[in-house]
């Protein structure tokens, strides 16, 4: 069974011996890499066809810049493999990840989707993301865990089998915050099954150029037109009358999501859209009550508190 890595980049140049590297100290044999070079400006396409020349498996495509989505598109596209998962350039995955991954396959063949567990890194210090919390889910029952943010939303750290990117997932257009989750709702929705694996297989490396760590009311703004877009697609599947209040519990997320870029305000037309379709207990209910009081206190209050966040 053959593994297709698909790793985005732009601008990488210092991350990618990291990157490459622990790829080719994988247990795991039977994988390639595909480096989808976004228009980098830097030396990475440079750094990129050296460890071409050097590992046959590992592959470059060179486009214009297009962001990360479509980057990831694109290395889909160009993938041979029987399964895939997506790497970020500046993180890394464990030494037996794409073993443990291929393992979960062997038990359970021709499974859709994989997910195990994170590692965040931030300041040199590690520590697990939070828990898969399941063996095996139906597709219904795991939708509502990632709306509800029991389970983490990021492509990253999970496996996919490729035939679930066929037709085309739809991406989010001139959307940077939100567009994963986007993705990752569209291929659980392709599934009867999912698989959780508690291992911890992929580092995530927290840095503060990241574009979560921007502020700005744009970035706000797209985080939750990346709701409106999610909602759009679910209400066109069957699943959609089983998830209306679990919709709610996602804009409420990612409403406190927005805030750590800026704080809209009531009268901006996003918020007055939550406030008048997702603003019930039926969404509230499924938060952490941290969570949740944090979302009436800076609806109420209009201020960031980023201890309960």
């Amino acid at each position: 069974m053959k593994i297709s890595v698909i790793i985005p980049i732009y601008n990488g140049e210092h991350y990618i011996p990291a990157c490459l590297s622990c790829l080719q100290k994988q247990t795991y044999l039977d994988w390639e890499a595909v480096c989808v070079n976004d228009g980098s400006t830097d030396n990475s396409e440079r750094i990129l066809l050296g460890y071409k020349h050097l590992d046959p498996r590992i592959r470059l495509i060179s486009q214009v810049n297009q962001g990360v989505a479509r980057a990831r598109e694109s290395g889909v596209s160009e993938a041979s493999g029987d399964y895939i998962t997506f790497l970020d350039i500046d993180d890394t995955l464990k030494e037996n990840a794409l073993e443990i991954l291929e393992r979960e396959v062997q038990e359970y063949p021709g499974i859709g989707i994989i997910v195990a567990g994170l590692n965040i890194i931030s300041d040199g210090k590690s520590r697990k993301g939070r828990a898969v919390g399941f063996k095996k889910l139906d597709s219904l029952s795991f939708l509502k865990r990632v709306l509800h943010g029991e389970n983490s939303w990021e492509l990253c750290g999970k496996m996919y089998r490729k035939d679930l990117f066929i037709p085309e997932v739809k991406v989010p257009e001139n959307i940077r915050i939100g567009e994963d989750i986007a993705v990752f709702v569209q291929l659980i929705s392709r599934v009867d099954m999912i698989i959780g694996c508690e291992y911890s297989i992929y580092n995530y490396i927290q840095h503060s150029t990241s574009v979560s760590h921007i502020q700005s009311v744009k970035l706000a703004e797209e985080t939750l037109e990346a709701a409106c877009f999610i909602e759009k697609y679910l209400k066109q599947q069957k699943k959609y009358e089983n998830l209306k209040n679990d919709i709610g519990s996602m804009f409420l997320l990612f409403y406190s999501n927005s805030t750590r870029r800026a704080i809209l305000g009531r009268s901006h037309p996003l918020i007055r859209y939550i406030r008048k379709h997702h603003w019930h207990l039926k969404a509230f209910i499924h938060l952490p009550w941290l969570k949740a009081m944090y979302v009436l206190m800076n609806y109420y209050l209009g201020v960031s508190i980023r201890l309960l966040k």
